[in-house]
């Protein structure tokens, strides 16, 4: 199975059902707080590209800049996760975003604010963040891109998978993909007997059966 082929797989299903299979594994990757900015139509999926922000310390400034990183350090399909510990700053406007949409990344996610929200709700590249702003980035710039980073409370690391929808943002290790994508046909299975099981109105101990086997890890 080709790369493109899981995300594809990715992308079909609802990030839950992704969730119930990091359970069956025993992996954890669930971030907290980040909501997409164009609302329930947006989905992502991609490789992690990591950049980590943190308190100024007034010696100089990063050398490059959020345009020129995109342009020369990201590669289109990238998700570029901006860990910044949560601060009530904004670290981008919709210009960056439609800068990164022309570059082909697969998504933004940030723990920080952004501003021009209606601006970035209007482009078609999904954008997860705490929410919006007009606080400017006074006391923040970058400190390292392509390092280890937790991100609204999920630790990230260069190359993982990021998956995103409506629901949140899930962190996947990209070496589990195809045992995540091997749960995902049981999960998926299950989850529309289960469906159907409540529309018919089957006895409780008959839906706590299917919950049950929904909970198993698939042999």
């Amino acid at each position: 199975m080709t790369t493109d082929t899981r995300l594809s797989r990715l992308l079909e299903v609802e990030t839950g059902m992704i969730s119930d299979c990091m359970m069956r594994l025993g992996l954890h990757g669930w971030m907290d707080g980040v909501k997409a900015v164009q609302g329930p139509k947006a989905r992502l999926a991609g490789r992690a590209r990591t950049m980590l922000f943190g308190p100024k310390r007034g010696e100089g400034q990063w050398p490059v800049s959020m345009y020129r990183t995109i342009a020369e350090h990201l590669e289109p399909g990238d998700v570029w996760v901006i860990a910044a510990g949560g601060t009530d700053e904004n670290l981008m406007g919709d210009n960056v975003v439609t800068q990164a949409s022309l570059h082909g990344l697969a998504g933004i996610v940030t723990d920080s604010l952004v501003r021009d929200g209606t601006g970035i709700a209007a482009i078609d590249l999904p954008v997860f963040s705490r929410g919006v702003t007009t606080r400017l980035p006074m006391t923040m710039e970058p400190i390292a891109l392509d390092v280890p980073v937790v991100c609204a409370g999920a630790q990230v690391r260069p190359g993982d998978t990021i998956v995103g929808d409506a629901d949140g943002i899930l962190v996947l290790p990209t070496a589990r993909l195809d045992d995540i994508l091997y749960q995902l046909e049981d999960v998926a299975v299950i989850e529309k007997e289960l469906a159907a099981a409540i529309a018919a109105r089957h006895p409780l101990e008959a839906l706590e059966g299917v919950i049950k086997r929904k909970k198993a890890r698939r042999a």
